[in-house]
């Protein structure tokens, strides 16, 4: 490809990037459908990039825009709001990612007559939805902050026990007689445990030490290399990365708030502690804010270059037509649910609960990893994956410009109460 091309096409991506975050303002379509749009024009339709020497580096790139998406969302979470809404957050995750995985595995099971292991994969790969995908638009979309955070918490729940789930069965299947039971929930409470545990060492130590640093040059470049490490340490220990990369930026992001709580606590120790220092400076979370959205808009163009025509035969439009319909109702069921115990999900936010169930590049890596394990030779796989993933990213840009042309003035009203 002519170098002067290469530059025009990553030119003319991140200017559409920046012009759908303004047509998101004005006509509440999500970014991530137009550059999704972008890459397949730019990939399968007209052949200028070509998707299967892209596909190599999928889960390397995808990786690390899961991180850095993470992170900024941490960020932008109220610790105060994080602890009250996480058990609610908790429930939706689990309660959304059973449904929808035990919904996909009878449909594999009793309409397309699959046997119980190859069905029991089709649930576990599309039973969670996709952080990478939900967060940047949940801080766009017009909801309570209540209910930003709970959605934000939920989906980075319901894409590790994707992960997890899809892990532990490949090893399950390869070998039956090494997991039983108990040591099934041993192994993921292991994962939670080592996760959290990282995440608050980590942002204890890093929190104080920013105050000092995030004001010099190059601060950024070293906390991002902080957090690319921190996430290898994360799955080299056992853990699961997106965990503790999202707990550490709560806690960074809040670290002066957290600080200022525990003053009368280590009074009491007579030890004191200047608050400022555990303040991370503005200029950092800019850089930090900047970085992610070239990452983030290139990710969404990405996905799109994966694209292929050949996919949508139809047998494919027909299964991902029954898999999405059993997105809305595990996430119609799993809303309603949480409601009565969870008074940020009010009747007038359900449909944008509702629309919140896309599945992206996370859905497609862990296919990928399916497959190259060998536990299942389904030729329908990739294209089932990549049809839902369009599809359900469509139909929630057509939720959210619902949920946005009605109940826009409601939020803000709602979040200016609560304030007072």
């Amino acid at each position: 490809m002519d170098v002067s091309l290469f530059a025009a096409i990553i030119g003319g991506i991140i200017v559409l990037g920046v012009v759908g975050d303004f047509l998101f303002s004005k006509t509440k379509i999500p970014t991530p459908i137009i550059l999704m749009f972008a890459g397949i024009i730019l990939g399968p339709a007209t052949n200028i990039l070509q998707s299967d020497i892209l596909s190599g580096i999928a889960p390397y790139f995808g990786t690390f825009a899961l991180i850095l998406i993470l992170f900024e969302g941490g960020l932008d979470l109220e610790f105060d709001l994080v602890i009250r809404q996480f058990s609610s957050a908790l429930l939706l995750g689990f309660l959304s990612f059973i449904l929808a995985s035990a919904g996909i595995t009878a449909f594999c099971l009793i309409g397309l007559q699959m046997d119980l292991s190859e069905a029991l994969l089709y649930g576990f790969i599309f039973g969670g939805t996709s952080p990478a995908i939900i967060l940047p638009l949940l801080s766009r979309l017009s909801i309570p902050k209540k209910l930003k955070t709970l959605l934000t918490l939920e989906a980075v729940i319901s894409e590790v026990l994707t992960v997890i789930s899809v892990i532990l069965y490949i090893n399950i299947l390869e070998e039956p007689g090494h997991f039983q039971g108990v040591s099934i929930f041993n192994h993921i409470l292991a994962i939670l445990g080592t996760s959290i545990l990282l995440a608050a060492l980590s942002g204890l130590i890093w929190s104080r030490f920013m105050g000092y640093f995030s004001k010099q040059n190059l601060a950024y470049m070293l906390t991002l290399g902080f957090i690319l490490l921190l996430y290898t340490l994360t799955d080299f220990l056992g853990g699961e990365g997106a965990i503790t990369i999202l707990a550490f930026g709560i806690l960074l992001g809040n670290g002066k708030i957290l600080a200022f709580k525990t003053q009368s606590v280590l009074a009491k120790m007579n030890s004191t502690i200047n608050i400022d220092d555990f303040e991370l400076d503005e200029v950092v979370k800019k850089i930090n804010a900047e970085l992610t959205f070239l990452v983030r808009t290139f990710f969404f163009v990405f996905i799109g270059l994966l694209f292929d025509f050949n996919f949508f035969t139809e047998e494919v439009l027909q299964m991902t037509a029954a898999i999405i319909a059993i997105f809305f109702i595990s996430r119609f069921t799993s809303a309603n649910l949480v409601r009565p115990l969870s008074p940020s999900i009010r009747s007038a936010h359900i449909s944008s609960t509702l629309g919140i169930i896309p599945r992206g590049l996370a859905t497609a890596v862990m296919a990928f990893i399916v497959l190259e394990s060998g536990v299942t030779t389904s030729s329908e796989l990739l294209p089932v994956v990549f049809s839902v993933i369009l599809a359900s990213n469509l139909l929630m840009a057509a939720f959210v410009y619902y949920y946005e042309s009605r109940h826009k003035e409601s939020a803000v009203e709602e979040d200016s109460r609560s304030i007072q």
